[in-house]
């Protein structure tokens, strides 16, 4: 009778869950037609071939190959060395294949030790069927076949890497009754699924209840929780769960140090990223090529690139070789700060050190031409990819269209996009987003909603860039219902408008002179717990102005101490301008005096304001003074202020010629 399993090539999922192990059936049957092949002989010379092969596969098909010769040998090898062949398959990630070769040796009886079924249920596992791994158990089970703690950790990893952490925290939890007590494997496993998947509080939590059950914990637990802290920009709880982990008598380790540095470093604290690396000095605790990279990117955020390079200089003296995530993050500073020479220049070293760009190198430089509309460099630095053979992924089509974009050149944007598709690169939200944007700039709303349907059809979920930047076209074009209702929709989207969207429907609402309906939004976003930012005071309180509402406006500018927003120039300019078209020209001037007293220095726009405000009221006097200091300033006026005082003050040659020198 012969035993049904799935089958690599007929994987179909749990409805093919149809094997039945059975420890040592079949085994005398085969073992009896193996002694008479005609392929079987010089054994000893076999098993030396076999057992070498076993060693290294380097392709499936060897690994298939060497399989079959091990089937045939007898006595068979024993379990283990099949399981390390399995390792190896595992290892390639071929896990339908892996499984194929299991049920083969289910038919030769060969299939009678956990090891072969912890292997089994890793291969389920890897694959998203955890359901049948936990099958795979019960089965394994009434075999008589005990489970070991690789297969409740295999199980507990299945659960993590699902998501399904709950589940993994029962397991655990029931893991003792029935004698297997959880490992530090076992908890490290479930303290990284929680921080993968944003539960760090649990995490932390987890492990002092853990603590207070099994007395101390391991590094690596300790170290999963506080990278995970680190990363969510939580550096003081870090250090305190770190502090918690030595005062345990737990050493910290160059993964502790690390994750702790780089935490610094992103929160642009170098200083004490620096400090804390001298500390793991003395602790006999070596920084290393990850140190080191996080120390750059921090000098890097602070736009100290100089002495980034020296910092550089000094790993490679300590015989530390950058490798290329290190030029990439030197090269990515230099990029932002338009310095291409020095660009250039590492690109070169890089190359000269022996460490080939990849993708994410080449990616760096076109997203940065791009947004320099250099894209003629842009296109070239694509076309060097294919000359090194390193393929484009998504990111890179992603920043050219966006470039293209940014630039209004569309129909190249809709070309590359096309081009993505020919060539199997699947779109993402960022590439919908790029196209949107730039379809809605150009005042082509059609063609971008006809996008976002698109991107509903194929199962994307739009962001709140996605919704944001269509309500923006909405309101470009005049359509504010549209915006309005696309604004209403997003909840439905299981989105919240965030302080952009405020803004973006803020500012079309005003510019619809809908005033009211502004304001009722704005205590909207207050009663959401948004925190309105000058941004979103200046759309108000310039549509009030517009409005002829000055009161208001003058009561929304002076609040904005108590709430503890400080106005820029362009809430100054807002309401003074407000205050010259009304006529109180006096009031207006008295802001504009108070202006540098509160730490915000008047621009070109504020002196032209008012002058018109002056010119309005005949006060050539005022407006003299004010071309002096605009002189003296280095400011300009605009073609509306230069345009009055040509009119109005052709025969006055003194300020004429105030007007020719600025």
């Amino acid at each position: 009778m012969q035993v049904k399993m799935w089958r690599s090539r007929s994987f179909r999922g749990p409805a093919a869950l149809r094997f039945r192990f059975r420890a040592g059936s079949h085994h005398q049957v085969v073992a009896s037609l193996l002694r008479n092949h005609p392929q079987v002989c010089n054994f000893t010379a076999a098993a030396r071939a076999v057992k070498h092969e076993i060693e290294r596969p380097r392709t499936l098909d060897e690994a298939q190959n060497c399989f079959h010769s091990m089937t045939l040998m007898q006595p068979p090898p024993s379990v283990f060395e099949f399981a390390r062949l399995l390792g190896a398959v595992v290892r390639m990630r071929h896990y339908s294949s892996a499984i194929g070769l299991i049920e083969r040796m289910d038919v030769l009886g060969l299939a009678c030790h956990i090891s072969i079924w912890n292997i089994f249920i890793n291969c389920l596992c890897h694959l998203k069927e955890v359901d049948l791994g936990f099958s795979a158990l019960a089965k394994l089970i009434k075999l008589g076949l005990r489970p070991n703690s690789v297969t409740l950790n295999t199980l507990v990893n299945g659960l993590c890497s699902k998501g399904i952490i709950s589940k993994a925290v029962m397991l655990a939890d029931e893991m003792s009754s029935i004698g297997f007590e959880p490992n530090s494997v076992t908890r490290a496993t479930i303290i990284k699924g929680l921080v993968r998947t944003g539960k760090t509080d649990l995490a932390v939590r987890l492990i002092g209840k853990w603590e207070k059950v099994s007395g101390r914990l391991d590094a690596f637990a300790y170290n999963t929780a506080i990278d995970g802290l680190c990363k969510q920009g939580r550096v003081i709880e870090a250090f305190n769960l770190f502090n918690k982990m030595v005062f345990q008598g737990i050493q910290p380790d160059i993964v502790t140090y690390n994750s702790l540095i780089h935490g610094l470093c992103c929160s642009i604290q170098w200083k004490e990223a620096v400090v804390l690396s001298y500390k793991m000095g003395d602790k006999g605790v070596q920084p290393n090529l990850l140190t080191y990279n996080s120390l750059l990117h921090g000098l890097c955020q602070l736009g100290r690139w100089r002495e980034a390079n020296i910092l550089l200089k000094q790993m490679v003296a300590e015989e530390i070789q950058p490798s290329v995530v290190t030029y990439n993050t030197l090269i990515r500073a230099q990029c932002n700060m338009g310095q291409w020479h020095e660009v250039h220049r590492l690109f070169q070293e890089m190359v000269q050190r022996g460490i080939l760009p990849n993708v994410n190198t080449f990616n760096i430089l076109v997203d940065a031409f791009c947004k320099e509309g250099k894209l003629s460099e842009a296109e070239r630095v694509v076309e060097m990819m294919a000359q090194k053979g390193v393929e484009p992924n998504v990111v890179t089509y992603n920043s050219l269209i966006d470039g293209y974009c940014l630039h209004n050149r569309m129909v190249d944007a809709a070309k590359l996009f096309g081009l993505m598709l020919e060539r199997y690169y699947a779109p993402n939200v960022v590439t919908y987003n790029a196209l949107i944007n730039g379809y809605c700039k150009s005042k082509q709303i059609d063609k971008a909603w006809l996008l976002y349907q698109e991107m509903l059809d194929k199962g994307l979920i739009p962001d709140v860039v996605t919704h944001t930047t269509l309500i923006g076209g909405f309101c470009l074009v005049g359509n504010f219902h549209a915006a309005e209702q696309l604004f209403d929709k997003m909840h439905a989207y299981g989105q919240s408008p965030n302080v952009q969207s405020y803004a973006t429907m803020l500012d079309g609402l005003c510019k619809a002179k809908q005033v009211d309906k502004a304001i009722a939004m704005f205590q909207q976003m207050e009663n959401h717990k948004l925190e309105p930012d000058i941004v979103i005071y200046n759309i108000l309180i310039n549509g009030l102005c517009n409005a002829g509402k000055l009161e208001p406006a003058r009561e929304l500018f002076k609040g904005l101490s108590a709430k503890k927003v400080e106005p820029d120039v362009v809430a100054f300019n807002t309401l003074i301008n407000g205050l010259c078209n009304e006529g109180h020209i006096n009031e207006a001037f008295t802001l504009f005096n108070e202006m540098e007293g509160r730490g915000c220095v008047p621009n070109s726009g504020t002196y032209n304001v008012l002058v018109r405000g002056f010119l309005r009221n005949g006060d050539k006097f005022s407006v003299e003074q004010l071309l002096r200091e605009m002189n003296q300033k280095g400011l300009a006026a605009d073609a509306s202020t230069a345009e009055l005082l040509l009119d109005l003050l052709s025969n006055d040659a003194s300020i004429l010629q105030l007007v020719h020198n600025i």
